[in-house]
């Protein structure tokens, strides 16, 4: 492995998508110098190199850099790390569920796969988000210590190391986490909407960034759950039932799922049992 460059660096740019260039930014404020911006998209690419104030250059052209950003999807690592110049002695993608095999290629240099569990609708808010954030991080053997205080310090987020093996669930985890949270809002502002309130949005946000607070006031998504599942009450869970299916019967379908779904949170986090799992399941699929 090529050694590993010291502060400041001059990175790299592959792929101007929303964390890439989030990213960038950021390495930008802590002190590194962005020398090049590479993208398939030209007008993604000049986007990027204007905010960060760098050159758009071809990827086959890029040259006497320290660190290579690969922001590019998954399914496209492989093919991009095999066109990768012979430059840079550290090559980073943020993909979640892969780690460093894609990267064989560039083997001789520092490789690194680092994941940030957030939600960045756009470079702007990522940039805000990112800070704070976790970061799943598979690397080559001796680079720990140097991924770990560019996270820490130039990028202000915690590191946690994740095996090569283990990269699917992590990024499973984060998926589920991210766009279970989504889908049940989506499901409440039908069932708010289907009675004629406007903006659902505005009544459950609110409760919503309650329940992250609890989730991690208390320790954990598990102990925050309330409600009648937790409480087994299967009467007032066939009363939403009725109700539903006599309102807004195309609904039915998402509010049973979403409350499936529940019923196995709060078993897998100890709140019911398996006796009381089966009766809510049982008045769930007799509705």
């Amino acid at each position: 492995m090529a050694s590993l460059p010291a502060s400041p660096f001059r990175i790299a740019l592959v792929g101007a998508g929303r964390v890439g260039t989030a990213v960038a930014s950021l390495l930008k404020e802590a002190g590194h110098r962005i020398v090049s911006v590479s993208s398939r998209s030209h007008d993604s690419a000049s986007a990027a190199a204007t905010r960060l104030g760098a050159p758009v250059i071809e990827l086959a052209k890029v040259d006497d850099v320290d660190v290579l950003l690969l922001a590019v999807p998954e399914a496209a690592v492989r093919q991009v790390v095999a066109t990768l110049p012979p430059a840079g002695s550290v090559v980073i993608h943020f993909a979640g569920a892969a780690g460093i095999a894609p990267l064989a290629p560039a083997a001789g240099r520092a490789l690194c796969a680092l994941h940030p569990v957030q939600a960045c609708p756009d470079v702007d808010t990522a940039i805000r988000r990112l800070p704070g954030s976790a970061w799943g991080v598979t690397c080559s053997q001796g680079a720990e210590e140097w991924v770990r205080r560019l996270i820490e310090e130039d990028l202000q987020g915690t590191a946690f190391g994740v095996s090569e093996e283990d990269r699917v669930v992590w990024h499973a985890a984060a998926v589920t986490t991210s766009n279970g949270i989504s889908a049940l809002l989506a499901v409440g502002e039908a069932l708010l909407a289907s009675i004629g309130v406007a903006q659902p949005e505005q009544v459950l946000g609110p409760i919503a960034a309650g329940t992250l607070l609890n989730a991690l006031e208390s320790g954990g998504g598990g102990l925050a759950l309330t409600g009648p599942v937790v409480r087994k009450e299967t009467e007032l869970i066939g009363r939403h039932v009725t109700e539903i299916a006599r309102r807004a019967p195309h609904l039915l379908p998402a509010y049973l799922q979403s409350l499936h779904m529940i019923v196995s949170g709060a078993l897998v986090a100890g709140r019911i049992d398996r006796a009381d799992e089966l009766l809510l399941r049982q008045a769930l699929d007799s509705r």
